[in-house]
């Protein structure tokens, strides 16, 4: 099976480099097609882990999106509008010096070599993408748009399907991504369904049958990180309420959904998640036989990782971050947090993880403000920073892909008045 997994994102990777390296009008659809390359093909195939479909270490579902983004540097040019000048610089500061702490406070095995090279990567698809979006006009931006948000909402209704048949034992609609990394590419491209509302580029009932789609696909996942990312996406939208007769519908069928058998799973995950919030806030002791005992201990251990390394971090990798795990404690289950912010300011000490929050904050910047007819974008970023907080799959090329395209799009608006 995973020769032939290989065999196949290897040939539609290829494929799809050499469409998008054609022409301009190819390149800007590669995104949504690297999504259909690790969807629909595979509906049929059980899940398979994400560990083990790899390439020479690379995770297979990666494969798409990188060769697409080395397409869209071979149209562009690598040309970076000034404007982008000061996050390259940042960004290139970043990368010298996880190679330096990497070197010299960690170890650069096979293992976190692949890891480190993993954040110039993401940054390279990043940049292209900006570089190739940016010229793009406003119509054809919300056809692609259009584009990649269907795609996901077929995609949830294929999770569906795969559930619903047995195929897979939840929704999770990309068979070889970790569930985890799916919903946080469904809450991430869903804010966009709004947009695409108050640009009359959907209707009101596709709106709200595609809200539903996926909101019953994130409870057949059973995840409930992408629930809370996927209402606190809806919320912040509606902080500018546009047609409240909507909202209203769409919070009727949530209850329906919520008062369902199929839903009690993931509704019980959720409140475990509360009380475990409320535990950690009366600082009440966990018991090991607790739902999320592993999760919380796994916090404290990566926050005396965190004193322990306090300033210069355990340089990247898992690796590098299991050495620091055994000096401050001797449980067997040695992962990291779970949590993007513990484990990352663990791995890069304060001075990196303020960099690379500055250049978070940089690309958040350049996104439309929350009270333009575009904060969609900058929504997005919201949901991924939430979601963040109970995951680490920071370094899906999906998430650098699409954040790359909502920077360069936002580059026409950025002379306008968004109001």
């Amino acid at each position: 099976m995973l020769l032939v997994l290989q065999i196949y994102f290897v040939i539609a990777s290829v494929v799809l480099f050499i469409y998008a390296a054609l022409k301009d009008q190819n390149a800007v659809r590669a995104f949504s097609y690297g999504l259909v390359v690790n969807i629909f093909p595979l509906i049929w195939m059980p899940s398979f882990s994400m560990d083990a479909a790899r390439l020479a270490g690379i995770p297979l579902s990666y494969l798409p999106f990188i060769l697409t983004g080395f397409a869209l540097f071979f149209r562009t040019g690598g040309k970076i509008k000034k404007d982008y000048k000061t996050l390259l610089f940042l960004t290139l500061l970043y990368l010298l010096y996880t190679l330096i702490t990497t070197l010299f406070f960690g170890k650069l095995s096979i293992n976190s070599l692949i890891y480190y090279t993993a954040w110039p990567l993401n940054f390279f698809i990043f940049f292209a993408a900006i570089s190739l979006f940016s010229k793009m006009d406003e119509v054809r931006s919300q056809k692609i748009l259009k584009t990649t948000a269907l795609i996901i909402v077929f995609g949830c209704l294929a999770g569906i399907f795969r559930y619903l048949t047995g195929i897979s034992i939840d929704a999770n609609f990309m068979p070889v991504v970790n569930r985890n990394g799916v919903v946080v590419i469904i809450t991430m491209v869903a804010p966009l369904l709004f947009y695409l509302y108050s640009h009359k580029q959907i209707s009101q009932r596709v709106l709200v049958i595609s809200l539903i789609t996926v909101f019953i696909c994130l409870l057949l996942i059973y995840s409930r990180s992408g629930l809370i990312g996927f209402i606190f996406g809806i919320l912040f939208y509606y902080f500018q309420p546009l047609k409240k007769n909507i909202l209203k519908l769409f919070f009727l069928l949530l209850v329906l959904v919520m008062a369902s058998v199929v839903a009690k799973g993931s509704f019980d995950r959720l409140d475990k998640t509360f009380t475990t919030v409320s535990m950690l806030i009366n600082d009440e002791e966990f018991d090991s036989k607790m739902g999320d005992y592993k999760r919380v201990k796994l916090l404290k251990i990566s926050a005396d990782i965190i004193q322990d390394n306090f300033w210069l971090g355990t340089g990247l990798g898992l690796e590098n971050y299991r050495k620091a795990f055994y000096k401050v404690s001797d449980w067997d289950f040695d992962s990291k947090a779970h949590n993007f912010y513990f484990s990352y300011f663990a791995e890069l000490g304060l001075i990196g993880f303020f960099m690379l929050m500055s250049i978070f904050s940089m690309i958040y910047m350049k996104l439309p403000p929350l009270k333009s007819r575009h904060r969609s974008f900058r929504i997005s970023f919201i949901v991924v920073a939430i979601m963040m907080t109970m995951n680490e799959y920071i370094l899906l090329p999906e998430i650098w892909f699409f954040f790359g395209i909502l920077v360069g799009i936002s580059h026409r608006f950025s002379n306008k008045k968004l109001i």
